[in-house]
C-alpha cells in the first residue's frame, strides 16, 4: 500500500461570488442583497483538494488567467500542497455568479473563461500523469482535453476516475479508457440512453454503461449511499447520517477520498466507503472549500460507524 499516492487531477478552476437576496431578481430588477462571499470553486480544483487533504500527493492541471483570481486559486494550491501544473491564459479566470434566496433557491451564471482554454497540448505538457496512480477528471473543460487526460492515464498504467459531470455524451472509445466512472442517479442513466428520470433501476442501468467500457461504475446515490457495479457484482453502500447543512461540494469530497483509497490499494467497496465518509462530512459545513474534511476526520467518522 502506498502512504501518499500519486493522483493526478485535471479539470477546472472557477472563482465564485455569491450574495443572499430576499427573493431571485427578475428581468430589470435589481435586488438589495447581502452576505456577500468569495469563495474557491470549480470541479478540478476542488477534487484535487479534497484528494490532498485525503492523504494523497496531488497535481492539478488546469488554466486560469493572468489576474487576481487566478492568483488567489495559486495561493490556494500552495497552501493544500499541491503542485499546481496550471497554465496562465490571457482569458480571465472561470467565474461563478450566484443569487442566494433566503429560501435556499439558486440561480448561477457561470462565465467558464480560462477552463476553456485548457486543451489537449497543455494537458500532455504539464507533464505530471505519467507516473501517477490514480488520473482524476471531470467534464467541465472541454472534451479534448480530458480525452487527452483520460487516454494518457490508460497509457500510463494508471487507474482512471472519471466524474462525469455535468453530463455530456461520451464515445465509447473514450469509456473505454476508463477504469471507474462515478456518476449520479441521473447521470448514469443517461449514459446508458434513458431520460434522467426513467423508470430504471440504478444497476440496470449500470450495467449498461459497463458494456460500453468501463471496469466498474460507483452511482453516487447522495442520502441513499452509493452503488458499486462491476461485472460480478452490484453491492449497495450505505450512507452515514449527519447534520446536513449544505450538499454543495459532497461529490467533490466523495471523488477526491475515493480516488485516494484505490491509490492506497484498497478495494471499490471499501474505497467508496471512505468517499461516503467524505461526502457526509462535506455537509455538515458551508462552502465547498472550508468543508472538504481532512484525512483524520475521514477516519474517526469511520471508526465512530464501525463501533455503533
Amino acid at each position: 500500500m502506498t502512504d501518499d499516492p500519486r493522483i493526478a487531477a485535471v479539470g477546472s478552476y472557477n472563482h465564485d461570488m455569491s450574495v443572499t437576496v430576499p427573493s431571485l431578481p427578475v428581468p430589470g430588477e435589481t435586488a438589495s442583497g447581502e452576505d456577500f462571499q468569495e469563495h474557491a470553486g470549480g470541479k478540478g480544483s476542488n477534487q484535487a483538494i479534497a484528494a490532498a487533504r485525503s492523504g494523497g500527493d496531488v497535481a492539478f492541471v488546469g488554466a486560469v488567467g493572468d489576474d487576481r483570481f487566478g492568483e488567489y486559486a495559486r495561493e490556494l494550491w500552495a497552501e493544500e500542497g499541491i503542485d499546481a501544473a496550471v497554465s496562465s491564459v490571457e482569458t480571465a479566470t472561470g467565474v461563478a455568479l450566484i443569487h442566494v434566496e433566503e429560501s435556499g433557491e439558486n440561480a448561477i451564471a457561470v462565465a467558464s473563461g480560462a477552463n476553456d482554454d485548457l486543451d489537449a497540448e497543455t494537458v500532455q505538457s504539464a507533464g505530471v500523469i505519467d507516473g501517477c496512480d490514480v488520473l482524476l477528471t471531470q467534464l467541465e473543460t472541454p472534451i479534448s482535453a480530458v480525452t487527452e487526460a483520460v487516454s494518457c492515464g490508460a497509457a500510463t498504467g494508471a487507474e482512471v476516475v472519471v466524474d462525469p459531470a455535468p453530463y455530456r455524451d461520451l464515445p465509447d472509445v473514450f469509456l473505454q479508457d476508463v477504469s471507474i466512472l462515478t456518476p449520479n442517479e441521473s447521470e448514469v442513466r443517461l449514459l446508458a440512453g434513458h431520460e434522467p428520470d426513467a423508470d430504471i433501476d440504478e444497476e440496470t442501468a449500470a450495467r449498461a454503461v459497463l458494456d460500453r467500457g468501463p471496469d466498474a461504475v460507483v452511482v453516487t446515490l447522495g442520502a441513499d449511499g452509493a452503488l458499486v457495479v462491476t461485472d460480478d457484482d452490484a453491492t449497495a453502500v450505505d450512507p452515514i447520517p449527519v447534520d446536513v447543512v449544505d450538499t454543495t461540494g459532497a461529490g467533490d469530497a466523495f471523488n477526491g477520498a475515493f480516488a485516494v483509497a484505490r491509490g492506497n490499494g484498497l478495494s471499490h467497496l471499501a474505497a467508496t466507503e471512505r468517499g461516503i465518509a467524505a461526502g457526509a462530512l462535506a455537509c455538515t459545513e458551508r462552502g465547498v472549500v472550508p468543508s472538504l474534511p481532512e484525512r483524520s476526520a475521514i477516519d474517526e467518522l469511520l471508526k465512530r460507524e464501525r463501533s455503533a
